[in-house]
């Protein structure tokens, strides 16, 4: 796993699974983080969490999919689309 973070921008990129660029599709949850999933895997294997610094102030942030995990079925409608 890999963290970078981008302290202009405010953003925590997070990488549990390399995969070559072009090899996943983005998929948006209700706290605005954004998940990449591997088409060919089905597994999450990434995350960016923007405005980090700002929700680690006012508490925990809890990163949404940890490490790699089956699509949801959401995701599953995007890989078909």
């Amino acid at each position: 796993m890999t963290l970078s973070y981008d302290k202009l921008a405010d953003v925590l990129y997070v990488t549990f699974e390399a995969s070559p660029p072009g090899s996943y599709i983005y998929t948006e949850n209700d706290a605005g983080d954004v998940l990449r999933l591997d088409r060919s895997s089905k597994k999450v294997v990434g995350v960016t969490i923007p405005a980090f610094a700002e929700r680690a102030a006012r508490g925990p942030v809890v990163i949404p999919e940890v490490g790699p995990v089956p699509f949801n079925e959401f995701a599953e409608d995007l890989l078909h689309a």
